[in-house]
């Protein structure tokens, strides 16, 4: 009966010790290997993929030529000007396009309306009215690192297209007994275009809303011949006769997503 006994309590104490084993193997991370015939799975956690597929297995999205979003805002600069001078109205208008994360088609349109008085300069009063466009492209060197920020350099062209008149005195003839008048001149649809090389850095402040920081080399072509003055030209915002200058623009957009933006090439799914 003894020996029956022993061989009961031997029995229990290995089976005691196999489930104390596995407790402690499962505790640890390590593998325990069962039969999952027996065992219903739960496949809530498989994760699914991402984005939908094409006919070939891949993402849609992830071709080269692929229209990621658009983005829309305006430069701050000219409604700065225009709040802080009283005699000039300026707006623009900018959009983009994002090709994946690689490459941005821009384009941007603006008016100006400015006047100027200064009764000790050759032109008593001056006004400068039109509008300007200007479009491009630029690369983004940060394509694979970020699909929010961008650093991108560009080339861009630009027209401007506008009317100035001034008004000034003209000192008379003293030979006819001529006195000094107030003279007008004017003239309609000026037209000046240039190149810019441009270097911006995009940051997202939240979602979708970017801050465009831009620097762009500008340089004017021959400017038509004009009896009055060569400033104050839409889109150049510049009182200077100068062929080329560094220009500045502070852009606040918005991102428009469509289609996802892939920083590395997709594999094919596998069948």
């Amino acid at each position: 009966m003894s020996s029956y006994l022993s061989k009961i309590l031997t029995i229990t104490m290995c089976l005691l010790g196999g489930a104390l084993t596995l407790y402690a193997q499962n505790e640890s991370g390590e593998e325990v290997y069962t039969d999952s015939s027996d065992v219903a799975q739960d496949t809530t956690l498989i994760e699914e993929e991402p984005w939908p597929l094409n006919k070939k297995g891949e993402p849609k999205g992830s071709q080269f030529f692929v229209l990621s979003a658009m983005r829309l805002g305006t430069d701050l600069r000219p409604l700065v000007q225009s709040m802080t001078e009283s005699k000039m109205s300026a707006y623009t208008l900018y959009a983009d396009f994002m090709i994946r994360n690689a490459f941005f088609i821009t384009g941007e349109y603006g008016v100006m309306d400015r006047t100027k008085e200064n009764p000790d300069a050759d032109f008593f009063r001056y006004r400068s009215n039109g509008s300007f466009y200007r479009f491009g492209i630029e690369y983004n060197v940060m394509k694979r690192a970020s699909t929010a920020n961008a650093l991108s350099f560009g080339l861009k062209y630009a027209n401007s297209t506008f009317d100035q008149s001034a008004d000034f005195y003209s000192s008379g003839n003293d030979y006819w007994e001529e006195g000094a008048t107030l003279k007008h001149l004017t003239e309609k649809n000026v037209n000046v275009d240039w190149y810019e090389f441009t270097v911006s850095l995009k940051l997202v402040l939240v979602q979708n809303l970017t801050v465009d920081f831009g620097f762009a080399y500008t340089i004017k072509k021959d400017f038509p011949p004009t009896a009055i003055t060569k400033a104050h030209i839409p889109g150049w915002y510049h009182n200077k006769d100068d062929r080329s200058r560094l220009n500045f623009q502070y852009r606040l957009l918005y991102r428009i997503p469509f289609w996802p933006m892939y920083t590395e090439p997709r594999q094919k799914k596998k069948q």
